[in-house]
């Protein structure tokens, strides 16, 4: 089994591996957004690509609908990150050119971010057992998950657990991405228990999440759409594919 992989599952249960391809991508497209709307700005300052890391705080909301996840404020913070069976995800900008050392670079320098590590054990939404494998996961990879996910029922298993994705990116590129989980030392500098570049890392599998708006008993059914095929003589040149 692929480490990075193992890593995840073991981290988030049957839901790692999706986190771990996402999590690269919405990177991926936050940078794309960002550089290009500093592009079009036409600014000489770097302010609105300085936007980046909200613009990826905002993206990784959509983990908080997981199974077992939920969104929540470090500390008096006014933004939320996802924390997935008890184990807090936060972004982290640390440089903005090749050379910025990742080890070096202090991470404490906020009240929000000593918070980050006191979001474990915090109440998620459950997960309605329907027997369904994890996204994008093998049969062997399904069996550690379910391992996994019984021992994180242990609070103590997860507690205060720390995910950081240390990201180095500036106009000009994105330059280094990495997570894994993490410690934190007394001059505010963080030690990595693991660490895994994901700038080569792809998406894995779709994943279900639970819709906060909607229940089983709530709004319209769908209804089945039946429309005609084009039929040979049709002159709207639509074909009916794109009806769908």
């Amino acid at each position: 089994m692929d480490e990075g992989r193992r890593w995840a599952i073991e981290t988030f249960g049957s839901q790692g591996v999706h986190i771990r391809g996402r999590v690269a991508e919405l990177v991926r497209e936050e940078h794309t957004a960002s550089a290009d709307a500093q592009e079009a700005s036409g600014h000489r300052s770097r302010g609105v690509y300085g936007e980046f890391w909200r613009g990826v705080l905002e993206r990784f909301e959509e983990f908080g609908s997981l199974p077992h996840a939920t969104l929540l404020p470090p500390g008096r913070a006014p933004y939320k990150i996802p924390v997935v069976n008890g184990v807090a995800l936060f972004p982290w900008r640390y440089g903005r050119d090749r050379d910025e050392d990742l080890a070096s670079t202090p991470f404490v320098t906020s009240d929000a971010r000593v918070a980050v590590f006191e979001l474990g054990g915090s109440v998620a939404q459950g997960e309605l057992d329907l027997g369904v494998p994890g996204p994008g996961l093998t049969v062997e990879e399904q069996e550690l998950a379910t391992a996994v996910e019984a021992a994180i029922s242990d609070c103590a298993v997860t507690a205060n657990r720390v995910v950081v994705v240390a990201i180095s990116s500036s106009p000009m590129g994105l330059h280094a991405m990495s997570w894994g989980g993490v410690t934190v030392t007394s001059d505010g500098c963080l030690v990595w228990g693991f660490i895994e570049s994901l700038m080569d890392v792809t998406v894995s599998g779709p994943a279900w999440g639970v819709d906060g708006e909607k229940t089983f008993t709530a709004g319209e059914p769908p209804a089945k759409v039946i429309r005609l095929q084009s039929e040979p003589g049709d002159e709207s040149d639509v074909p009916a594919s794109d009806d769908e």
